[in-house]
């Protein structure tokens, strides 16, 4: 029942041609892993800097390290979209701080959109345009402003990992109807995030995902350590496997933080997202969930003899039946999960 993502066999072929042009196959695992590892080191380093794209090394790590584990990321969020049918009525793409396009690439996989992308440095556009013939980009630009927006009421605004070093996104998205916003499952991250959730709320934008309410975030108000994050299992090919075993990071699961918005209002739906593992404790499991402005958990009680797994991130019926306990929803059955 795990929810299982992978990258498409498309970036697979584009990222083993790019690689021939530095004389890299998939299966050279040692000298892929020793790039990673100097992007890895060079963060660490130089955590302010900007990406150093002018490098091969960074180059190679991006192609068959961080696009196959951002674009699987992407995948699980997609995922959720689709089901609450986020895309609907949208024509453009801004992805703004592109980098190598993983989220437009991604995006690209499932909707026919315009793509605009914004990127200061050449390098990734020059390898998107020579290796991913497969997605054609309306135009690339280093810099964005709002005269550039060509039909904001239908246009998604995509922060792929580009909010880190922001306070806000820019004023120009504002203006855009839907907002894609993901970021590191850091606490840092993660909280900024939430945080930004409550000043779009204030600015006329709706929670489409993961949130299933739009009242104040119990992780932010009623906690000053917890974030909202979600995690997708990873089904890595071969090659990949390989060079992470020389790597230090393992990465069978992957974890996200990340708010679908829209001017729009959804459908509303009665359910709960399950943002917990599930915890054994002494006479009980519990798993928390969010439905509201308080922080609750599921509970199923040791001695009802009921063993239930729900994956993390997914949507639940709402457990209306089940017994209020303090902070803790006592079921009594099984809980149904939502497709």
């Amino acid at each position: 029942m795990q929810r299982q993502f992978t990258f498409p066999a498309s970036f697979e072929e584009s990222i083993s041609k790019a690689l021939a042009s530095y004389k890299l196959s998939l299966q050279d695992s040692k000298a892929l892993a020793k790039c990673v590892l100097a992007l890895s080191d060079y963060f660490i380093h130089k955590p302010d800097d900007v990406t150093p794209w002018h490098e091969s090394w960074a180059q190679v790590a991006y192609l068959c390290y961080y696009l196959p584990l951002n674009s699987t990321r992407l995948a699980g969020i997609i995922e959720e979209a689709d089901k609450r049918n986020f895309f609907a009525g949208l024509e453009r793409v801004v992805d703004f701080g592109a980098g190598l396009a993983t989220a437009s690439l991604s995006i690209s996989q499932k909707h026919a959109l315009q793509f605009q992308l914004v990127e200061r440095a050449s390098e990734p556009q020059k390898l998107i345009e020579t290796y991913f013939p497969q997605f054609k980009a309306e135009e690339w630009q280093r810099t964005f402003s709002a005269p550039r927006l060509k039909d904001p009421k239908k246009t998604l605004a995509v922060f792929s990992y580009s909010l880190t070093e922001l306070s806000d996104i820019p004023d120009w998205a504002y203006q855009c109807e839907a907002l894609m916003l993901v970021e590191p499952s850091t606490q840092q991250d993660g909280r900024k995030l939430l945080q930004l959730r409550q000043k779009l709320l204030e600015n006329g934008y709706h929670v489409w995902a993961p949130c299933t309410h739009e009242g104040p975030c119990p992780l932010l108000t009623q906690s000053k350590h917890d974030w909202c994050h979600d995690r997708v299992h990873f089904q890595a090919p071969e090659w990949f496997l390989k060079m992470e075993e020389q790597l230090p990071m393992k990465n069978r699961t992957l974890t996200m933080s990340y708010l679908l918005m829209r001017k729009t209002r959804p459908e509303v739906i009665a359910a709960a997202r399950v943002v917990g593992d599930r915890l054994e404790e002494k006479g009980k499991d519990r798993q928390m969930i969010c439905r509201g402005p308080e922080r609750e958990f599921l509970a199923w009680m040791h001695k009802l003899k009921i063993q239930q797994e729900i994956p993390r991130g997914v949507l639940i019926k709402n457990p209306t039946e089940a017994q209020k306990v303090s902070n803790e929803l006592r079921v009594s059955k099984e809980v149904e999960v939502l497709d």
